[in-house]
């Protein structure tokens, strides 16, 4: 026999009365009997609809059970992982502000650095200047000749007191400009004459123009002898 939700809908609420007062309990008492009757439920069928719904009930309870355990686990995970997340952040912070520490730093030392480089040439370069001078004076003092000096790239000064020259030194090199880097043009030996154009000066070193086997060049002044 097929059950009509109807019928049902009756029972169910007829079973609710049974927990009524005591009067209204035993109509509804005999009320679910004659509802059951009616749609041919026995005892039994009656005893196990009652069961099996109490069984998913109770089933239904365990699941929200779980449910609400997992919500709660869910919410302790996320208040740990913001947490997590603020720990983070600060760290962040703390890390950026000592990387811009660093970085400031950084700076100042390489300013200081670049400050005692600066320094250093400047000293450098007076003590060149100074023992250049230095040098310069001695040489006049010891030979008595007068240096003109004409641009700073020393374009030599055509010295009236020298004419001729002998080189004093082994293997001294006839250079086509007035530079040790520059163009070699002979070897000359010891004791070779030369015959002098001029002197001047080129990167702090005095030069001698000289002419020598038909050839003219350059020589340094500390490699031969001026007459």
């Amino acid at each position: 026999m097929a059950l009509k939700d109807e019928d049902i809908e009756g029972l169910a609420s007829r079973l609710a009365m049974l927990v009524s007062e005591d009067g209204e309990a035993d109509n509804a008492g005999r009320a679910v009997a004659a509802q059951a009757r009616k749609m041919g439920l026995s005892g039994g069928q009656l005893k196990g609809i009652f069961l099996s719904g109490i069984g998913a009930l109770a089933a239904k309870a365990v699941r929200l059970a779980e449910q609400d355990q997992r919500v709660k686990e869910l919410e302790a995970d996320l208040r740990e992982a913001r947490e997590a997340a603020l720990r983070i952040d600060a760290l962040a912070r703390s890390m950026q502000r000592e990387r811009d520490a660093l970085r400031v730093e950084s700076e100042q030392l390489h300013e200081a650095l670049d400050r005692r480089r600066t320094s250093r040439q400047v000293r450098v370069a007076v003590g060149i200047v100074i023992v250049a001078g230095l040098g310069g004076g001695a040489w006049l003092a010891v030979s008595g000749k007068v240096l003109h000096w004409r641009d700073r790239d020393a374009q030599a000064d055509s010295s009236p007191f020298y004419r001729s020259g002998i080189v004093h030194e082994k293997n001294v090199v006839l250079r086509k400009e007035p530079d040790t880097a520059a163009e070699s043009l002979a070897v000359l030996t010891e004791g070779t004459q030369l015959v002098v154009k001029r002197t001047l000066w080129h990167n702090l070193e005095q030069w001698v123009e000289v002419e020598v086997g038909g050839q003219r060049g350059f020589v340094l002044s500390t490699e031969v002898n001026l007459s």
